[in-house]
């Protein structure tokens, strides 16, 4: 009679437990439901794609911010580990605020390349101030070295607006920072500051800044010795090493490749923003904003690999090479070293190779052909190969930005044009 009372009571505690696991499942599932169906995004709303278990709905991210900003969220929130592309972040809630850290992350910037930036920390506090709106901070930092960014930002139905700014900060201090993986960060000396501010809008992407750069200057790269460098083998010519700055070709070289050569610095920051805004967009071609200095670094140093780091190594060389080769060194090593497609170094050999004459004698038509090659050399050779016909429009554009070139010569360039082949 034990035994069956025993048994009895077993079953009963079995059919309680069953029952209120059973509850439990059906409310979580209920709450779920009841979640997801109030995150449903509207037609016109921002929205992001999530992960539960075999489920990938579709969920307004404005109100998934809104959810995670929420107090009753902090007890789910504290102390879990969100894992992204760019790193693992460690979140922590103390009161209205959100921490986020992560350590070590990668900043992915699409228009510089695949590669990504690697960072030894990165820490957001972000913090709710109602109607949508945030505000906080964002710091970098590589050891001792740290960038603060200020951020404030407003959560709207079809996305979010937000403004950044940077205070006055040491170019070193951004070069330690961002630079980590670039080989002369125990030599380069960098002098000057940068601020900005910048707006941004998701999802779209878009983006506009405001720098103030000051005195940048850099030292310790050791670009001095490209003074007396001696060109590569494929690159001499008979005529010599030195590649004469008179004539037409470096006037088209300057006109088709930097028409400000001999006014920058090195670099042109609107044309490495506006290069930015554009390669961010899905599909657009590729858009450079390289002076011909940078292009020489890139040539002698640095590598055409598309990365971050080299960029911002092409940057860091050129900067230096105005000021230890000057304009007319850059302009006559990128003359003597530039690729002009099947082989070809340099223009004096191009000359020779596809106009049959030194470069000292090659007319205004000509050069601006020649130079026009620059661009995509095989593409542009392989087009005439096939077509007999060159890119009259391209010659034209060159032509016209040539200087010095007097009126009467320039009249009779344009005429020479519509007929000319090499």
């Amino acid at each position: 009679m034990t035994r069956l009372k025993s048994r009895t009571l077993l079953r009963r505690v079995v059919f309680a437990l069953a029952f209120v696991t059973l509850a439990g499942l059906t409310f979580a599932a209920a709450v779920l439901l009841i979640a997801l169906q109030a995150l449903k995004p509207d037609p016109d709303e921002w929205r992001t794609t999530v992960h539960i278990g075999p489920w990938q709905p579709e969920l307004s991210l404005p109100g998934l911010i809104r959810w995670a900003a929420h107090p009753l969220a902090a007890p789910l929130l504290d102390g879990r580990v969100l894992h992204t592309r760019v790193g693992d972040w460690q979140l922590q809630r103390r009161g209205a605020q959100l921490q986020a850290l992560c350590a070590p992350c990668r900043m992915q910037l699409a228009p510089l390349g695949p590669a990504p930036l690697q960072l030894s920390r990165a820490l957001v506090l972000a913090q709710h101030e109602g109607a949508g709106r945030f505000a906080g901070t964002l710091s970098l930092a590589e050891g001792a070295h740290r960038v603060d960014i200020a951020f404030s930002a407003q959560l709207q139905r079809g996305g979010a607006e937000a403004r950044l700014s940077m205070p006055v900060t040491p170019i070193a201090t951004l070069v330690a920072v961002f630079g980590r993986d670039l080989p002369e960060v125990s030599s380069v000396q960098v002098q000057g500051t940068l601020a900005f501010v910048a707006t941004a809008r998701w999802p779209e992407g878009t983006w506009q800044a405001k720098p103030a750069l000051q005195d940048f200057s850099v030292s310790g790269l050791g670009t001095e010795r490209l003074l007396d460098a001696q060109l590569p083998p494929a690159c001499r010519t008979s005529a010599g090493d030195g590649m004469p700055l008179k004539g037409w070709l470096p006037r088209a070289v300057v006109a088709a490749e930097d028409a400000r050569f001999f006014e920058h610095p090195g670099y042109e920051i609107d044309q490495l923003l506006a290069a930015g805004q554009h390669n961010q967009r899905d599909g657009a071609p590729l858009r450079g904003a390289s002076t011909l200095t940078q292009q020489l670094a890139k040539l002698t140093i640095t590598g055409d690999d598309r990365s971050a780091v080299r960029k911002l190594r092409e940057l860091l060389y050129a900067v230096e090479m105005e000021h230890t080769l000057g304009k007319a060194r850059i302009l006559q090593m990128y003359l003597a070293l530039a690729p002009w497609g099947d082989g070809v170094c340099g223009a004096e050999r191009a000359a020779q190779v596809y106009l049959g004459k030194s470069a000292a004698k090659v007319g205004p038509v000509s050069a601006a052909w020649l130079v026009s090659l620059l661009r995509n050399p095989d593409a542009q050779l392989r087009h005439y190969s096939q077509s007999r016909d060159i890119d009259r429009e391209r010659v034209r554009q060159i032509v016209a930005g040539m200087r010095p070139m007097n009126s009467a010569q320039r009249k009779l360039a344009n005429e020479q044009i519509q007929e000319w082949l090499p």
